[in-house]
């Protein structure tokens, strides 16, 4: 099962474009990162990205649903 944008009625087609790429610029923030701490999360996004190619914005929201809070 493909989720497209109307799927989403409150996501209008042409809106598209610019959630994959404010997706593209978290998740490059994110992987270039250095901090050693993180780099368990840098891991899974890579992970996702690698599982949703072409697709950053479902990629980015697989990752942080499966994230969890260090405080949780």
């Amino acid at each position: 099962m493909s989720i497209q944008p109307k799927d989403f009625p409150l996501i209008d087609a042409e809106c598209v474009p610019q959630l994959q790429l404010q997706a593209l610029e978290i998740i490059d923030e994110i992987l270039s990162g250095t901090d050693p701490a993180e780099e368990s999360v840098r891991r899974s996004l890579g992970g996702h990205v690698a599982r949703w190619p072409g697709q950053p914005e479902r990629a980015l929201l697989m990752h942080m649903m499966t994230v969890r809070r260090p405080d949780h």
